[in-house]
């Protein structure tokens, strides 16, 4: 009965827990009073509809196309007649934010903080947290203003391990115009920039990653586009038809290997191209992993193997208190049975239906 009673004590103190923890809704904006330079807010705006986003915000649909999940921004009053812009948008997954980052920029991507990866604005600057892309813009600010915002949102987000999509991995980054990288995490990304690949574009139905940036080439510049694609039989196919559609004057240069495909234009000799080309090669990593740690799991704010003992203990004494009450009932009826054959039985100790046989000469 104790056992039961500390059970249901704790459920409720953890439903508790869990119901205050669930209303107070956290807040990536700055805190009041945080800045002495943001005087009020005089817009709010937060939605999750797709349409919305691509109707009434700037770049809208290309957010709606890469992976979005919710949209919020804030507009500040400040001295002078000034004003400063907050976009947080949240996202699929982190793909999609370093791709909003690769195509919403005015300058090279720099390595965080703010966020894992940061560009400057003229205006402001964009940069990209795990899954979240944060854009700030003002008018007449003070020129620091929107950096140390922008550090105070990216500190708000919490600390992790950066992460960057595997195909910007493949690249020669050394050797690229960094500053030119765009990363496309879908098909209609890459469509809603009008993006081109000389030669054959992808099928529009056809699911892949795109990886452009500029490379130097010789007497100027050419374009490397590196494509991934689901399955080996479909980088087959699409790196069979490369050079159906090209002009007469177009140089390119292709290499596939296993489901990536290079396309390389411009003016490339072929041997400086064939350098270009070998430097990207597709690899599969293969690791044992012995022991799988996991992170500790919780139901209602209770670590798992505390209430997994709670429930096996649980479960022990009703099983124990059935076989009692089974026990119990086979041993009255076993004394019901007996005590009903003594009633049966004569004065003298003999039984009524016992039958004497006598043997008369």
């Amino acid at each position: 009965m104790k056992i039961l009673t500390s059970f249901f004590c704790i459920l409720i103190a953890a439903v508790t827990a869990g119901a205050q923890v669930e209303f107070v809704s956290g807040s990536y904006f700055p805190a009041d009073q945080e800045f002495q330079e943001l005087q009020q807010v005089t817009s709010r705006i937060t939605f999750e509809d797709p349409e919305q986003l691509r109707e009434e915000v700037e770049d809208g649909r290309l957010m709606a196309d890469v992976g979005f999940q919710k949209y919020a921004r804030r507009v500040y009053a400040l001295q002078d007649s000034g004003t400063l812009s907050i976009e947080i948008v949240t996202l699929l997954d982190f793909r999609a934010a370093y791709s909003l980052l690769t195509l919403l920029r005015a300058s090279g991507v720099e390595t965080g903080p703010p966020g894992d990866g940061y560009s400057k604005l003229p205006d402001g600057i964009v940069f990209a947290h795990e899954r979240a892309w944060v854009r700030i813009r003002g008018r007449n600010v003070p020129g620091d203003l929107p950096m140390r915002v922008a550090a105070s949102i990216s500190n708000r987000m919490g600390r992790h391990e950066p992460k960057r999509p595997s195909l910007i991995s493949r690249l020669p980054l050394r050797s690229l115009d960094a500053a030119s990288l765009h990363y496309y995490p879908n098909q209609k990304s890459f469509a809603s920039v009008h993006g081109e690949i000389a030669g054959r574009a992808p099928e529009p139905d056809l699911d892949f990653e795109i990886a452009q940036a500029q490379w130097p080439a010789e007497g100027g510049t050419g374009k490397l586009s590196l494509i991934s694609f689901p399955t080996p039989e479909v980088a087959d196919d699409y790196y069979a038809g490369i050079g159906d559609s090209a002009g007469e004057s177009e140089r390119i240069y292709a290499k596939k290997t296993g489901t990536l495909v290079a396309v390389l234009e411009g003016s490339f000799n072929p041997e400086d191209a064939q350098k270009v080309l070998n430097s990207i090669e597709f690899t599969y990593s293969v690791r044992w992993i012995y022991e799988k740690e996991e992170k500790p799991k919780t139901v209602w704010g209770i670590p798992g193997g505390i209430l997994a003992t709670v429930v096996k203990s649980i479960v022990a004494v009703v099983i124990l208190g059935g076989f009692s009450v089974l026990v119990g009932i086979a041993i009255a009826f076993l004394r019901v049975m007996l005590r009903g054959r003594r009633e049966k039985r004569l004065p003298d100790g003999s039984d009524p239906n016992e039958i004497t046989h006598l043997k008369l000469r």
